[in-house]
């Protein structure tokens, strides 16, 4: 499958190289050069399993032993070591070899870090025109569709969940979580969580926005929903209809005030006519039968 989700290539708190760092412990290092990432990986202390640090300024990934005393018949590769005394233990550093499956992990999670300004927080724009969805053909759907169909809610924020919505994006965060995914035997993951703040626009220009954390499924951001023109468009209250409001659509928005009316009307608000204000559309909830109606221009 060319898109995976995002669940199955970011985790909560370590970066991992699936064959060298089972169990491992994984700290970032920015901006630090060779010897204050092997102190870094001093200060964890000694333990039976290597410790993995890395540069997000630069992708640049080490991976040490660290014990307590002499050094042990250690395997893996040991090039050099380092010591520190410590609590009356003076600790000991060796430089274990690293996979190249890591080496590209920690190059491409460099990228998306250079590229959100070191906050793995990033916003898109994600155009879904070019996707087919089979119940609306010949048409597209629209924020309108999004908000009443549980179906295309789910195809949305499923596609949402994969990869394929930073290329639909253009965002050249594609690129390197592309390479990630190219990498099965490698995964990797931010203690800070990973984010990306999508607004799916659609064919008439409407949009809803959805969150991902990397590692969970998207999620719609409730009352995000506008039109093409820029009008909120409320949401399903399921139980409670209180949608009250005024909406002004000025002459040239006769479509999106038609389709405006009709959502309203698929969420059981009850429409009449009779405005005086032309373009305004006055919808208002009556607490004691829990119902509203909206007075739409004549």
């Amino acid at each position: 499958m060319l898109f995976r989700t995002f669940r199955s290539m970011l985790g909560a708190a370590v970066l991992l190289d699936a064959a060298q760092a089972v169990h491992a412990t994984t700290v970032q290092c920015s901006h630090c050069n060779e010897g204050q990432m092997q102190a870094k990986a001093k200060s964890l202390g000694a333990g039976g399993s290597p410790h993995i640090v890395w540069n997000p300024v630069n992708g640049e990934v080490r991976r040490y032993r660290v014990y307590c005393g002499s050094a042990p018949n250690a395997t893996g590769g040991s090039e050099k070591s380092g010591a520190t005394t410590q609590a009356g233990c003076t600790f000991q550093a060796e430089d274990l070899q690293v996979s190249a499956d890591l080496v590209t992990v920690a190059g491409a999670m460099s990228q998306i870090w250079n590229q959100t300004g070191g906050t793995f927080k990033a916003q898109i724009n994600a155009h879904v025109t070019s996707q087919s969805f089979p119940a609306y053909l010949p048409n597209k759907p629209s924020a309108h569709d999004f908000q009443r169909d549980a179906q295309l809610r789910y195809e949305i924020l499923n596609l949402a969940s994969t990869s394929q919505i930073l290329q639909l994006s253009n965002t050249p965060l594609a690129g390197p979580v592309v390479q990630l995914l190219a990498h099965i035997d490698a995964f990797t993951a931010m203690t800070q969580g990973v984010f990306v703040s999508a607004d799916i626009v659609f064919a008439d220009g409407s949009k809803v926005t959805v969150m991902v954390k990397l590692n969970e499924n998207a999620m719609y951001v409730a009352n995000s929903a506008v039109d093409s023109t820029g009008h909120a468009l409320v949401d399903p209250n399921y139980g409670t209809p209180a949608y009250p409001g005024r909406w002004y659509f000025p002459p040239g928005q006769g479509p999106d005030m038609a389709a405006f009316i009709e959502y309203m009307r698929s969420l059981g608000v009850t429409i009449t006519s009779g405005s005086a204000n032309g373009g305004v559309i006055n919808c208002n909830w009556n607490p004691a039968n829990n119902t509203t109606t909206c007075v739409v221009p004549n």
